[in-house]
Formats: structure tokens, sequence, C-alpha cells
């Protein structure tokens, strides 16, 4: 009866164990599927919208810093865009979504974006902005909105899970600081987050386009900037090879060093 008992005690206990490593294998088994699902769902791609950079170590250099490049949407040298007009809710889920701002009817402002946006089409080469009417087919969505505060413009990118730009929401707010800004002032905010756009975190110093307090900078792309947005997404506009194929890589440097080039 002794010998019996402890063998039903052993049987008894090995079942105890392997169901409770089979329960931690299944826990273990769905989180793994739970995070591959949520990697690959757009929705819940990461974005970045806080370009403020520690330069302490960059005393009496004047940098820009360099945040991050643009993936497989870039690999045929293009960009679309998408001026919104300003009661389309950026978190609509219409489909349908048109903006009809263009260049045979449009204000101002909406004009100031699209002198911003050509003039950085211009000094890119290997880059084209290509404007279209749906949301959906833009890689980059800008709308205008009344500021509350002293903030002239913000861009968010989004990015997948290797961490490379998919899209960018860029918002232009048409006053602030208490007062209304001019059409030159609206066209410096747009090629500022343009230049967030293009993978360009800010610069340390006050005559670079991307100073973190705008009304302090200049609103003349320099030739920094063009190299910074080179260096950002390298692998595409430094890619003067033959090869169609895009391997697409990180920049090689997140800061960029302009005393020479201001």
């Amino acid at each position: 009866m002794s010998v019996q008992s402890s063998s039903s005690n052993i049987y008894f206990h090995l079942g105890t164990v392997f169901m409770v490593v089979s329960i931690a294998v299944s826990i273990f088994v769905l989180t793994v599927i739970w995070k591959t699902s949520t990697d690959n769902n757009p929705t819940n791609n990461r974005y970045f919208n806080d370009y403020d950079t520690n330069f302490q170590d960059f005393a009496g250099h004047h940098v820009i810093s360099i945040c991050c490049t643009w993936g497989e949407e870039l690999a045929d040298g293009e960009l679309t865009f998408m001026i919104r007009e300003d009661d389309d809710d950026e978190d609509s889920d219409n489909q349908d979504s048109i903006g009809t701002l263009n260049r045979d009817s449009n204000t101002i402002k909406n004009e100031a974006v699209y002198d911003a946006i050509e003039e950085w089409d211009l000094r890119i080469e290997r880059l084209t902005f290509r404007e279209v009417q749906n949301k959906y087919d833009a890689d980059i969505e800008i709308r205008f909105k009344e500021g509350e505060s002293n903030v002239a413009g913000l861009t968010r990118n989004f990015y997948d899970r290797y961490g490379l730009i998919t899209k960018s929401f860029v918002t232009i707010y048409d006053r602030g600081f208490l007062f209304a800004f001019n059409n030159d002032q609206i066209e410096q905010i747009a090629k500022h987050e343009i230049g967030h756009v293009l993978g360009l975190g800010h610069a340390n110093f006050d005559d670079s386009l991307m100073v973190t307090r705008i009304h302090h900078g200049s609103g003349t792309i320099s030739d920094c900037e063009i190299q910074a947005v080179y260096e950002a997404n390298h692998w595409k506009l430094r890619n003067q090879g033959r090869d169609t194929h895009n391997h697409i890589y990180y920049p090689n440097i997140q800061y960029l060093e302009c005393n020479n080039n201001v």
C-alpha cells in the first residue's frame, strides 16, 4: 500500500508541474502573438513631436540635430501632401475627405505653404513634392488651426516598427503670441515644419531656420539645412548608384555642424 501511495503522489506532482508549465508557455505564446499583431497594426505606429535637443555638449558650435529618416514612402523619390480644410477633422473616418484648396482658389496662408513646399522642392535634389486630394494618398497632411499659446507650429512624424517615418501631420497655427501671423511668418513656420517632416530636429543657433523659437530664426533654407536633410535620408537622396533597389538605413549622424555651411 505504501508503494502504491508513493507512486500516486509522484504522478500527481508531475501532472501538476506539467499543467503549470503548459499554462506558462501558453501565456508566453499569446503575449508574443499580441505584441506582433500590435506592431504590425498601422494604428499603433509610434509618433514623435518633441524636437527639443540637449545641446550642452555643443557649446561654441552651430549644429542641427537629425532625428529620423523616411522609409519606403520615399523610395520613388516623391512625397505627397495635402492641405486640409479648417473644418476637416483630423480623426475623421470619412474616406472621401477632399481638400479643395489649390492654386486657383486659396487664401494667403495656403499660398504661403505652397511657397514653402516649392522652395524645399527646388532645393532638394532627387525629391519631389506632389499634391493629392485624398488624405489616404498623402504622406504629409497639413492643416491650419487657431493658436491658443505661443506655439507657431507642430509636426508629428509617425513611425513603423523599424523606426522609419511613414506619415507626417503638420499643424500651423495662424495666430499666436496674441496676434495673427502675416504671410511671411506663415511661410517661415511652414518651412520650419517641413524641415521636421524631412527628418530634422532643432538647431542651437538663431541664424537657422530650425531654431526652436522661429521668430528668432531665419526664413531662408540654408545650405546647412539642405545638407542635414541629405544626411537624414542618406539612403535615398545620396544614393547615386544605378541600382534601382534601395537599401533603407538610418542616418549616419545625429548632428550636423553648420559652422562652415551657414
